[in-house]
């Protein structure tokens, strides 16, 4: 299991030095009046964007070779301690000094991913229904027409942050139980290897329509608490992701300890001045 720590670990760093170069790259495309793919399009031809999303791909690679041994509650936290990756890298690129907030927060980071690392138990996800695949995919589509219907009621980054976190969270879970494919020929077949490239692209697409909306500090932290809680919640009850016996009260409490700190440092993805930040477009 140590080995898909450092997988794990190793995609969160890749998750934050693109979600700087992101937060860059889409403030200089248009902004769409409503969730629109073309946007993607759009991004895509963005050289910033575009370096971004190879280290996305890079990430999204890493996670899926950490999900085949490591539970999904321990990656996904390890995934929102990203933002404190993104404090460091802030720390040394972009001159931004931290305050002893923030280093209490790095800590309550590293506490609880050292708390996850001891008690998570190590094994492959447990055998589910053959329609899980397909009930994760009619989720995806759901939360993709939703997210597409309530797009012009949208009046900040923090919904659509929201559901880009679930939709993220929907592609973990969706590469969790494709972990246990045994071929080329079984992913090919299964419905879950569609829900994870749907939700990740549904993902995306909300995450630049939120980073467009406002501030990357409310669009960082809602999209934290949604990759994060609900499919931690899911791995659980669906996939027998547990701990070693006895120490479930330490793994919540590093789970909880790992996303309050990451969503406290999510103001330092900002890679603008603060006196910027209310330049961002908003439609309310």
């Amino acid at each position: 299991m140590a080995i898909g720590f450092v997988l794990a670990i190793i995609a969160a760093s890749c998750s934050a030095s693109a979600a700087i170069v992101q937060s860059i790259g889409v403030r200089r495309v248009a902004a769409t009046e409503h969730l629109d793919p073309r946007l993607l399009l759009r991004l895509v031809r963005n050289g910033l964007y575009a370096t971004g999303l190879v280290l996305d791909g890079a990430s999204s690679l890493l996670t899926f070779a950490a999900l085949r041994t490591t539970p999904l509650f321990a990656v996904q936290a390890v995934q929102a301690a990203n933002l404190g990756m993104v404090a460091v890298i802030a720390l040394f690129v972009l001159r931004i000094r931290l305050g002893v907030r923030d280093w209490v927060s790095i800590g309550a980071v590293v506490v609880g991913l050292v708390l996850l690392v001891t008690t998570a138990a190590s094994r492959p996800p447990t055998e589910v229904s053959g329609s899980a695949g397909w009930w994760l995919l009619a989720v995806v589509l759901a939360l993709a027409v939703a997210a597409y219907l309530a797009s012009p009621r949208m009046c900040g980054p923090a919904v659509p942050g929201l559901l880009a976190g679930l939709s993220f969270g929907c592609a973990a879970l969706g590469a969790r139980l494709i972990g246990r494919a045994g071929s080329v020929g079984d992913l090919l077949t299964s419905p879950a290897t569609y829900a994870v490239v749907l939700a990740g692209l549904t993902g995306l697409l909300l995450y630049a329509t939120a980073l467009q909306l406002g501030t990357v500090t409310v669009a960082s932290a809602s999209t934290t608490l949604g990759q994060t809680v609900a499919p931690a919640v899911a791995g659980w009850l669906l996939l027998g992701d547990g701990v070693r016996p006895g120490y479930v009260p330490v793994a919540a409490v590093g789970f909880a300890l790992a996303v309050a700190g990451a969503v406290a440092l999510a103001r330092h993805a900002e890679p603008h001045p603060p006196q910027r930040e209310g330049a961002t477009r908003s439609r309310c």
